[in-house]
């Protein structure tokens, strides 16, 4: 039986790594912006206070959504 392989990104052996993302973004409307990372599309936007229509998460958002998973 072969030993269960660990995925390189979890590998606790690696001390060192080099990421890179790649995000395009285009600006839609008021505070309304959209970003394709890889195959995803989100779209972002702000409340009233700062002119946005508070139809999309603010940017912050996904932020802290990315911190806590």
């Amino acid at each position: 039986m072969e030993p269960e392989r660990i995925p390189e990104g979890l590998d606790p052996r690696i001390a060192h790594r080099d990421v890179s993302v790649e995000v395009q973004g285009i600006h839609l409307d008021r505070m309304k912006h959209q970003a394709t990372i890889r195959e995803f599309t989100i779209t972002s936007d702000e409340p009233p206070s700062l002119g946005g229509d508070n139809e999309h998460p603010f940017p912050l958002d996904y932020f802290g959504a990315g911190v806590v998973t």
